[in-house]
């Protein structure tokens, strides 16, 4: 770490000796040497970090205590204590800075790092909350298996042939796209602040991710560089709704084609106008009981947010004109494992300042398009 202090201490003497004035090419070019060389020792800090994390757990794994019953308490556990998202933030500072301790190295691996992030990031998303399968690749592009057509079964008699063919798939490939957020805080909040402190910015950033992803997930089209969204996969079935919702016909409807296709509805995604509008449905003309009320008491009872059993979730993405129904099990959402927060005091070094970003890489598959409807509200 002395030579990264030294070649700051070059840098603030520049800084100070030109202030006031442009920088002459030398003097600029002394100035960009000055940087990289400080990114270079920041980034092999790092690197001896996740090397030193990564020689304990290869001696962990080596010992020949490990099968002497003699460690039974040393193998290396997933850790259950509760983790907020300024913990991550936190880390990622000490990381960028170089600064080790003790427990450096040890808290969470990088891969730990991503897949925390993501847990973190997931309950603010109205599609993973819904219940979709969560994937996570290394791979630049992951693929699913369609299957177009079942195999053929039949009963035969002993020593008969097996009866073959029928079966039909394709790969659905799909790309995670980057989704990110960034800002500059200043070095006074950084400095001054611990874990808790640095909580509601990551939460923020964490939050504009996953609102990010929400939107593309429910309505991208895979313009603008992102992937296509659930309401707009090829194949998906549609039912439409005249003159807006007067009953719950138009969801008996939609959840009756997906089980002509041997799905089921688990999960039903509207507007909070939609909601609103359904809430203020009465049982009969005159009458002030919900249509939704579960309870044959009194019209105050709490209304729970499902229709005929199956979830509701709100998202202000949505269009006041569809409402999606689909079986989350048969949507997965592809994570890339480099998730996380990512800092650099490089950028904002002469202002004081350090750059905080927050970057996933994420996509929609839907192998089974046919468990998704989309309901269309007409005039």
């Amino acid at each position: 770490m002395e030579k990264r202090e030294a070649a700051v201490d070059k840098l603030r003497s520049l800084t100070s000796e030109t202030k006031g004035r442009p920088l002459s090419p030398s003097e600029r070019k002394q100035e960009a040497a000055l940087l990289d060389e400080i990114q270079e020792h920041d980034e092999a800090a790092m690197r001896h970090i996740e090397a030193s994390a990564a020689e304990e757990r290869g001696t962990r794994a080596a010992s020949p205590l490990q099968t002497m019953g003699t460690t039974r308490n040393l193998e290396p556990k997933e850790s259950h204590m509760t983790v907020i998202p300024g913990d991550l933030l936190s880390r990622s500072l000490d990381i960028a800075r170089g600064i080790t301790t003790p427990g450096t190295g040890k808290a969470f691996s990088p891969e730990q790092m991503a897949s925390k992030f993501v847990d973190l990031l997931a309950p603010q998303s109205v599609v993973m909350n819904s219940g979709v399968n969560r994937v996570t690749t290394n791979a630049e592009t992951y693929s699913f298996p369609v299957i177009r057509s079942d195999f053929t079964a039949g009963f035969i008699g002993e020593l008969d042939d097996l009866p073959s063919g029928g079966f039909g798939a394709e790969p659905l490939k799909v790309t995670p796209r980057k989704i990110a957020a960034a800002d500059m805080l200043a070095n006074e909040l950084v400095e001054d602040g611990g874990s808790a402190f640095m909580d509601p910015v990551a939460k923020s950033l964490m939050r504009s991710v996953s609102l990010g992803f929400d939107r593309e997930a429910l309505l991208g089209t895979g313009a603008s560089k992102g992937f296509v969204g659930i309401a707009n996969t090829p194949g998906i079935q549609t039912h439409a709704v005249k003159g807006g919702f007067k009953d719950l016909d138009g969801f008996v409807a939609a959840f009756g084609k997906l089980e002509s296709v041997n799905s089921k509805a688990t999960a039903v995604v509207m507007n909070p106008a939609v909601w609103a509008g359904l809430m203020a449905l009465r049982e009969t003309s005159g009458s002030l009981k919900p249509l939704l009320s579960e309870s044959a008491g009194s019209p105050t009872t709490g209304v729970q947010r499902a229709i005929l059993g199956v979830p509701v979730w709100i998202s202000s993405f949505m269009p006041g004109t569809d409402v999606l129904v689909y079986e989350a099990d048969q949507i997965f959402a592809v994570w890339r494992k480099d998730a996380g927060f990512q800092i650099s005091d490089q950028f904002g070094f002469l202002k004081d300042g350090t750059a905080v970003r927050a970057i996933a890489r994420a996509a929609i598959a839907v192998p089974n398009a046919a468990a998704i409807c989309k309901i269309t509200i007409t005039a």
